[in-house]
C-alpha cells in the first residue's frame, strides 16, 4: 500500500489521466477517504479542465496524445534509471507545464479565429497571436528539457536544477512558502565573476511546486543559487542561500 505523501504527490498526474492503471486505482480509492487529497484534486481540476478549451476550439487531440505518450515513456525510462522518489518531482513539474502549454495553444487558436472574423481589431489580435505563439513554443521547450534523458540534473532540497544544452531551470516539488512579505529569488554566478547576478523572483504554489526558467546561455554560468528576499527582489542577496549549485 502506498503512503499518503506518495499518493498526494500523484494527484496532479492522476488529474491529467497519465497514471498507470494500478496507480490510478490506488489514488481513486484513496480519494474516497482522504479529505486532504480530495482538496488537492479539486484545486488542480480547473487547470486540467483548461484542456477542454483547446478541444472546443478545434485544437488537435493528436497533440495531447503525443505529449501524454512522451510523458509516460519518459517516466518509465526514468524509473529504470533512478529511484522513484527522485523521478516524480520533475515529472510533476513537467506535467504542470504540459497543462499550461495546451491551454495556451487552445487560447491561441481562439485568437486566430477572432482574427478571421473581426476586421476592426486585426492589428491588436495579430499581436496577441504572436505573443501566444511564443508562449506555446517556450512551454513546449520547457517540457521537453525537463523530461529529456540528456538533461543534467543537480539535486537540491525539495527539487532539482535542470540544465539542457544552454538552458537552465529550477524545478521544485516540495518548497515551503517564504515568510510573509518575501519571495524566493534566483541568482546566477557568471564565469569569472565574483558577485551573483539577480534573476527572477518566484513563489511556489501551495503544494510547493515551482518551475523557473533562467536566462539562456547556461555555458556562461558557473553556479546557480536561490535565496529568500523581500518582495520585489534584491540587487544582491540579503540572506543565506537556500542552496547553491555549481554547474562546472
Amino acid at each position: 500500500m502506498m503512503a499518503h505523501d506518495d499518493l498526494l504527490d500523484l494527484i496532479g498526474v492522476y488529474a491529467l489521466g497519465s497514471l498507470p492503471k494500478h496507480e490510478a486505482s490506488s489514488v481513486r480509492e484513496h480519494l474516497k477517504t482522504c479529505a486532504e487529497c480530495r482538496q488537492e484534486y479539486d484545486a488542480v481540476r480547473p487547470a486540467v479542465n483548461a484542456l477542454a478549451v483547446s478541444a472546443e476550439a478545434g485544437a488537435s487531440e493528436l497533440l495531447k496524445a503525443r505529449i501524454m505518450k512522451t510523458v509516460r515513456a519518459e517516466s518509465d525510462r526514468s524509473t529504470e534509471r533512478r529511484p522513484r522518489a527522485i523521478v516524480w518531482p520533475a515529472y510533476m513539474a513537467a506535467a504542470a507545464s504540459i497543462v499550461i502549454a495546451l491551454w495556451a495553444e487552445g487560447s491561441n487558436i481562439l485568437i486566430k479565429q477572432e482574427v478571421r472574423t473581426s476586421t476592426d481589431q486585426v492589428a491588436l489580435l495579430s499581436a496577441q497571436v504572436k505573443a501566444a505563439d511564443g508562449t506555446v513554443a517556450a512551454q513546449k521547450m520547457m517540457v521537453a528539457d525537463l523530461m529529456s534523458s540528456d538533461s543534467k540534473r543537480f539535486q537540491v532540497a525539495d527539487g532539482e536544477v535542470v540544465m539542457h544544452g544552454d538552458r537552465i531551470y529550477i524545478a521544485m516539488h516540495g518548497m515551503p512558502l517564504p515568510p510573509k512579505g518575501h519571495v524566493y529569488q534566483a541568482w546566477m554566478l557568471r564565469n569569472g565573476a565574483k558577485e551573483m547576478t539577480p534573476g527572477a523572483t518566484f513563489t511556489p504554489d501551495r503544494g510547493g511546486v515551482a518551475v523557473v526558467s533562467l536566462p539562456p546561455h547556461a555555458s556562461n554560468f558557473a553556479a546557480v543559487a536561490v535565496s529568500i528576499e523581500p518582495e520585489g527582489g534584491s540587487k544582491a542577496p540579503t540572506s543565506k542561500p537556500e542552496f547553491v549549485v555549481k554547474l562546472t
